[in-house]
């Protein structure tokens, strides 16, 4: 028996849960957003709008539109739930903020029928959270995740081996995973437009243009993705970030947003056993105009302090330009495990023939500041298991002090924009 990958996909998830939340906006357009869409009903699709779309257009689009800044925890809320009912019915679950992947190979006697048994989870997940999904069921990851495009809204398909080739080979060129905007017009300057034309570019000529990524064009043009599915434990990055009500160019208030920002993103450091190894600072203007720059740390930190310091410093090397800013956000990457141990950094500012006492006070120093970060380390721990019992916004500290009474809270912290819901 040939293994399935089922991939589940939650319809509309934002307005869906909005809906489901205040049953008025059921059957209404509804969007959920600030500055740009970041999900509408299958309501406001009708007329043409979709995430990514700004505001401004949407509702000269669709004047009857209901715009909602989102509540990012309570969606958190209703996928995780629907993640738990995944792994109910098997062991190896990928997920991320919207969708999943499920491995069913080695769960034949538990689903001999996989078709029955994605019509039964699709049930379960309707009576448990109220949302509507769609299901897709394929030989790969990719098959199971186009077969569910395909009959989107609230739709279950299986592509058997056999159907594949039928249904990859005309389909435009921009429904195969892998090509985006920029690769499809390359391709569009050869006149490929459909995933069959694709194939008659050989591998060599697909990897000249491409790179490795040409590679994995030729394999999945002909239906082959060979990436396993498996639940990522330590994830690859750990971003946040969020949109301003109003363009602003005030230093209290970006610097303020920024160290909330890192401080939640440091948590969840600390929440996994990671350090990171890498800091990236992206901010956007009043026009969109954006600017990002990434920088390696000395060491690897999970402290907000040391996070912080260089994310204040990134930031201000980017902000060039004298108009408001509309978005600020951090990402943190290149992790690694807290070990519990740190390198002594003993001689990077001596200068060359330091004497031997100059040396010893070196060692002191890097002794106390090595010290320093270990008190850090166990308050933020403090403070940590403080929030898990009692909210977020039960302490609030360093300059997120500057955004009381600028942003509304809640117990989960500072009700932020919805792009901060992405990341």
């Amino acid at each position: 028996m040939s293994p399935w990958v089922l991939h589940i996909d939650i319809d509309a998830f934002f307005a869906s849960v909005e809906q489901l939340r205040n049953p008025r906006l059921a059957g209404r357009p509804v969007a959920v957003g600030t500055g740009v869409i970041a999900s509408c009903s299958y309501e406001a699709r009708r007329f043409g709008l979709h995430a990514g779309m700004p505001l401004r257009k949407a509702r000269e689009v669709c004047p009857r539109l209901l715009v909602l800044p989102g509540h990012a925890a309570i969606y958190r809320c209703f996928s995780e739930r629907v993640f738990q009912i995944c792994r109910s019915h098997t062991p190896a679950v990928e997920t991320y903020l919207d969708e999943a992947f499920c491995d069913l190979a080695g769960t034949e006697r538990l689903h001999p029928d996989v078709l029955s048994a994605a019509a039964r989870l699709k049930e379960r997940i309707r009576e448990e959270t109220g949302l509507s999904t769609t299901v897709g069921l394929g030989r790969s990851r990719m098959v199971a995740k186009m077969a569910a495009r395909s009959v989107k809204p609230d739709g279950l398909r299986r592509l058997e081996a056999v159907e594949e080739d039928g249904f990859l080979r005309d389909l435009p060129l921009r429904e195969l995973p892998g090509v985006g905007p920029r690769a499809g017009a390359i391709l569009g300057k050869l006149n490929i437009r459909t995933i069959g034309d694709l194939r008659l570019l050989s591998r060599p000529s697909l990897v000249g243009i491409f790179g490795r990524v040409g590679d994995a064009l030729y394999q999945r043009c002909r239906g082959i993705d060979t990436r396993a599915i498996c639940a990522r434990e330590v994830p690859r990055s750990i971003g946040r970030e969020t949109s301003f009500a109003e363009e602003t160019t005030d230093a209290e208030t970006i610097e303020g947003t920024l160290y909330y920002l890192t401080e939640r993103a440091a948590a969840t450091l600390r929440q996994l056993g990671l350090r990171a190894s890498q800091i990236e600072v992206k901010i956007r203007y009043r026009d969109h105009e954006t600017a990002s720059v990434a920088r390696k740390l000395a060491a690897p930190t999970q402290l907000d302090s040391e996070l912080f310091e260089r994310a204040a410093a990134l930031r201000r090397a980017i902000h060039t330009r004298r108009a408001g800013l509309r978005l600020v956000g951090i990402t943190l990457g290149r992790l690694v495990p807290e070990t519990g141990y740190h390198q002594l950094d003993l001689f990077s500012d001596a200068p060359i023939g330091s004497s031997i006492a100059d040396v010893v006070a070196d060692v002191h120093r890097a002794a106390r500041s090595i010290e320093a970060r270990r008190r850090e380390r166990r308050l933020l721990l403090r403070i940590d298991a403080i929030r898990e019992r009692y909210g977020y916004s039960s302490v609030v500290c360093g300059r997120s002090l500057r955004l009381l009474g600028q942003i509304p809270q809640d117990e989960h912290g500072f009700v932020l924009r919805t792009p901060c819901l992405t990341r």
